[in-house]
């Protein structure tokens, strides 16, 4: 293993370096004892344990093979020592953080995951080496790092997970609706309010169609899926925790209430008809955004998974990203979290495996990870491992995710295993937006129910027992 070891002390001057800064003094290490990360001050990398393999979990098969053959082409003494599985990076018996929980040495070496699912399952991560917490303070999203690693070092954000306001240009010139934008917000003026949008779907001329297909929504608004209803209810300026009480979820706040009159608002205008032109159905309004990219409505959130490239190939359409429209003046925001990665702490090779993890956060593997799938950078703009982007698309999405707002994270004050973001999921509370849709509710009603709901589950699973 001495070879290897000197092998890749030769290759440190094709490997481009983190800018984090390394001359710290971080302490030398002479040889990896298998149960940490072993610096090599000399050559400002970890060291490699004999034998060592490293399997990469990523979640999709392009990537991962992008990361292999950068790896090989770098280190082509170290040929065939990086591996990658297609894991799967949201939570589940074999994915995400759960997975290595479950699995544990059967997991990746090192993983993409998602962030807020660190929380409450860190024991199950290794604490990572000073050199990544110096890089992820002062390379990658501020908040995010320091939010997900307020208990330790476990975490390094990579890319934006989320989905960000989307119009079809191709469609709105068909509709023959102004372009112009002279805010530059990315989105034309003469659609920068939902009131505008509103006014267009009333308009008493009939259904307007495009490629010969009536256009029935404007915009596919959620209801019964949470996470990208959300947008819906910052239409008064809300958002969760707010204050900053990660048991106060500020239900009861009166811009909540102001966010479900939207939804109300929303219903009373033909923004979602069916085929005969009645108001759809809230039961009718759950995950329907695939649609938008195959010609389906002018206007619809898109998710970093979702491949625009290949549907305006497919359709010759142009898709554009901005910020949300206002609605009585407010930016409505959709939500958004962070992919990154971090090491199984079952792994036999936590040196290794750190040697790897370094490796992923310089420039150009971060370049190769952007141009090999649908990602956007989660790092600070002025980072010096920021990868060069290349896409037009990939631009105008970043843009639009500024205009988002981070899912909160941390846990509930005395139960540090369970997330503070499952109030909002374990409460059913999209049931609350279809009755508001249907008018079976008032927005007042709704949101006193909410909170009580909200409340009740603080209560039962705050507490330390």
């Amino acid at each position: 293993m001495k070879k290897l070891l000197l092998v890749v002390a030769s290759f440190v001057a094709v490997f481009a370096l983190s800018a984090c800064n390394t001359e710290r003094g971080y302490t030398d290490c002479e040889t990896p004892d298998g149960t940490q990360a072993c610096w090599s001050s000399d050559d400002e990398q970890f060291r490699w344990e004999e034998g060592a393999v490293i399997e990469i979990g990523v979640d999709n098969d392009n990537m991962g093979a992008a990361l292999v053959e950068a790896w090989n082409a770098a280190y082509p003494e170290l040929a065939d020592k990086v591996v990658f599985r297609n894991y799967g990076s949201a939570n589940g018996d074999s994915s995400g953080v759960q997975g290595i929980e479950t699995g544990q040495g059967e997991a990746p070496d090192v993983a993409l995951v998602i962030d807020n699912e660190v929380t409450g399952r860190v024991a199950n991560l290794l604490s990572l080496h000073e050199y990544f917490g110096d890089l992820g303070a002062e390379q990658t999203h501020e908040v995010v790092y320091e939010s997900i690693n307020a208990k330790g070092d476990y975490y390094l954000p990579a890319f934006y997970d989320g989905m960000t306001f989307s119009w079809n240009k191709t469609m709105l010139e068909a509709l023959n609706i102004d372009l112009t934008d002279e805010n530059e917000d990315g989105l034309p003026d003469a659609v920068d309010t939902w009131e505008e949008i509103f006014a267009l779907a009333d308009e008493t001329t009939g259904r307007p169609t495009f490629e010969g297909e009536e256009v029935l929504e404007w915009f596919p608004i959620s209801l019964g899926e949470p996470w990208s209803a959300y947008s819906s209810l910052t239409a008064g300026g809300w958002q969760l925790f707010s204050s900053g009480d990660l048991t106060d979820p500020g239900f009861d706040d009166p811009e909540f209430e102001d966010g479900l009159a939207f939804i109300q608002e929303f219903a009373s205008h033909d923004m979602s008809v069916d085929e005969t032109g009645t108001k759809k159905a809230a039961d009718a309004m759950g995950w329907r955004w695939d649609a938008y990219l195959d010609g389906a409505y002018p206007f619809s959130l898109v998710g970093t998974w979702q491949d625009v490239d290949g549907k305006e190939a497919e359709h010759g359409y142009d898709f554009k990203f901005s910020a949300m429209p206002t609605y009585d003046g407010v930016q409505l925001t959709p939500l958004m979290k962070t992919k990154g990665f971090v090491i199984n702490a079952f792994t036999e090779y936590p040196s290794a495996a750190s040697e790897v993890l370094r490796w992923l956060y310089t420039k150009d593997t971060l370049e190769v990870m952007i141009n090999s799938s649908a990602y956007l950078p989660a790092l600070q703009t002025d980072a010096d491992i920021y990868p060069e982007i290349d896409s037009e698309n990939k631009e105008e999405f970043a843009f639009g995710m500024r205009f988002n707002t981070l899912e909160p994270a941390g846990s509930l004050p005395e139960a540090d295993t369970i997330r503070a973001m499952n109030v909002y999921y374990s409460i059913s509370i999209e049931n609350f937006y279809r009755e508001v849709w249907d008018g079976t509710m008032t927005p007042a009603e709704a949101a006193a129910d909410i909170h009580s709901a909200a409340e009740q589950w603080i209560t039962d699973n705050n507490t330390s027992e």
